[in-house]
């Protein structure tokens, strides 16, 4: 009786004093996030795109589902590049529109590229391992079916491959409807803040967590050495279908490969212009990179090493990324109970949220400003707030329904 009671109080004080962390938990939680921005920011303040003219042969895969004209354009942009040894392969996946009709449209023009049409659809992974079982080349190079390429950016993508521990480079990502509306504006911002800043970050250590279907490179005997797993990768009982990009990368990274991001190779791609797509893109980006981050922890943890940059930098970044993921999880909670129990300041909490917001903007406002324009870099406070009021019900959704491997963005 005495060691139940014993563990009652134990238990109560315990849960007085989780009470107390939580109620300061968003001033905690705010300079904390300021910290680890900064560390990041001068940590990516010295990271350099590769220079080294390196053209190994490379095969540029573009998987297509129902994306009509947009693959059309997208073909015509890689053929236009000026790249001395690279061969396309498109893939239609089953399409229930006229993509076929537009590669095939490609074929005539460009007769040098090679065509394959699947009877069904098979989910974008398929089809782009129909395309690397297709592909001979010492390099593979996927771009998604609604973006366009400049004419140097495959030069630029494939030159860090002289070095032979490297087994996969990320594209710069950019905005392509930026006139569009609000919503690629902030995803504009948001880009430049993931690019220049995160994966800046992360390619100095060789760990870049995600190496995006718009644009990136790998070689083809990792991809090969992986493939199987990749197509059969399963996650709570289920064969997963998103987040395959992220899901490739974190295969790579457990291989021992290098990641490196390549800012100066560009892709432009389109971004939904919707309030409903852009929340079922978030949410399929979400879902996979929660998956993703829970399947590399182990590997994490049994390769973690002071005396490894490579290994502290993986570590860094792995929870600084799951952090930006799960901390609406955590915030908009405590936010509430603080708010609850500091409604008699309610007015000083809104104007501290408001300065640390801004203070929080400031990074990608300065980064958007020096590397795109003044026009719209003032849009990364808009986003802040935007992200406060309409996205953080995100993370809380994605989590409950990690099983849901539904594409969302496509009929």
């Amino acid at each position: 009786m005495k060691i139940k009671l014993l563990f009652n109080t134990v238990l109560l004080l315990l849960l007085i004093f989780s009470m107390y962390l939580m109620i300061n938990y968003s001033i905690i939680f705010s300079y904390f996030t300021l910290g680890y921005m900064l560390v990041i920011a001068i940590v990516a303040y010295g990271y350099k795109p590769c220079g080294v003219r390196h053209k190994p042969s490379c095969d540029v895969l573009i998987p297509a589902f129902n994306e009509g004209k947009h693959v059309y354009k997208t073909i015509k942009s890689v053929m236009n590049s000026n790249y001395p040894d690279f061969h396309v392969i498109a893939i239609d996946d089953g399409s229930t529109d006229d993509t076929r009709q537009w590669i095939e449209k490609a074929k005539q023009e460009f007769p040098e590229i090679t065509t394959i049409f699947c009877e069904r659809n098979r989910g974008k992974k398929h089809a782009l391992a129909a395309g690397i079982r297709a592909s001979s080349s010492e390099i593979i190079v996927t771009v998604d079916s609604d973006s366009s390429v400049l004419p140097e950016s495959l030069t630029h993508l494939l030159s860090p491959f002289y070095d032979p521990k490297v087994g996969a480079v990320a594209g710069n990502i950019c905005v392509q409807n930026l006139e569009k509306g609000l919503i690629p504006k902030l995803m504009d911002i948001i880009f430049v803040f993931s690019y220049e800043l995160l994966r800046s970050s992360q390619s100095r250590f060789g760990v870049v967590l995600c190496t995006p279907g718009a644009l990136s490179a790998y070689r083809r005997k990792a991809v090969m050495a992986v493939l199987d797993k990749w197509l059969k990768q399963r996650f709570l009982g289920k064969k997963t279908t998103i987040g395959e990009d992220r899901a490739l990368t974190c295969m790579l990274i457990r291989e021992r490969w290098l990641i490196r991001y390549q800012e100066t190779a560009k892709a432009y791609t389109n971004m939904p212009e919707k309030y409903t797509g852009l929340c079922k893109m978030l949410l399929r980006w979400v879902r996979g990179d929660i998956r993703e981050n829970i399947l590399l922890a182990p590997y994490i943890f049994r390769n973690f090493s002071f005396f490894d940059l490579k290994s502290l930098g993986l570590a860094f970044h792995y929870v600084i990324f799951n952090i930006g993921i799960l901390s609406p999880v955590v915030v908009s909670p405590v936010l509430l109970v603080y708010l609850i129990a500091n409604y008699h300041t309610a007015g000083l909490i809104l104007v501290y949220m408001l300065t640390m917001i801004l203070l929080w903007s400031i990074p990608p406002t300065i980064i958007y400003a020096r590397k795109n324009s003044l026009r719209y870099c003032f849009h990364a406070f808009t986003y802040s707030i935007y992200t406060l009021l309409f996205l953080m019900w995100i993370p809380f959704y994605a989590l409950f329904t990690l099983n849901n491997n539904k594409w969302l963005t496509r009929n």
